[in-house]
């Protein structure tokens, strides 16, 4: 199971408060509808205001759900343009987690944060550029190929 391993309960707990809705229960279909719930488990990150900022579906074992886990909050932190937290938690799911299948996005969207807080700096190409050597067949490698470094 993944949920009752620490280390995933650690990096839920590092950065969001989680909620969890049972859809066996009626009182919850009102919420499930809303969302557009069809599969479990549903993963979301949420904004305070209830926007969605990240999701996905499905069982993920204990490292997979983890790296993805930081993605998630990278990206959410990345919408929110707190970049030094989005770089953090990329960095973090590369280092830890760099065989996953979240590790291509996780220095896709490294790239595109360093961009975002410094469009003048070229760590966008430095870091799709080591995407493509590190990661050559994965579907973020095909989202940066109409950026080809010479």
């Amino acid at each position: 199971m993944t949920y009752p391993q620490q280390a995933v309960a650690d990096a839920i707990l590092a950065h969001a408060v989680p909620v969890q809705f049972d859809n066996s229960k009626a009182e919850n279909n009102k919420f499930l509808h809303g969302i557009h719930h069809i599969w479990t488990p549903d993963i979301r990150i949420l904004y305070h205001d209830g926007s969605e900022l990240y999701r996905w579906d499905g069982f993920l074992p204990p490292p997979e759900f983890i790296a993805r886990t930081l993605c998630g909050f990278g990206m959410a932190y990345l919408r929110l343009k707190r970049f030094d937290q989005a770089e953090a938690c990329y960095a973090d799911a590369l280092t830890r987690f760099s065989t996953t299948y979240a590790a291509p996005e996780a220095l896709y969207y490294l790239g595109v944060t360093r961009y975002r807080r410094d469009p003048d700096s070229d760590e966008l190409l430095k870091q799709w550029d080591n995407l493509r050597s590190r990661y050559p067949l994965s579907e973020y490698r095909v989202k940066q190929s109409f950026k080809e470094l010479p």
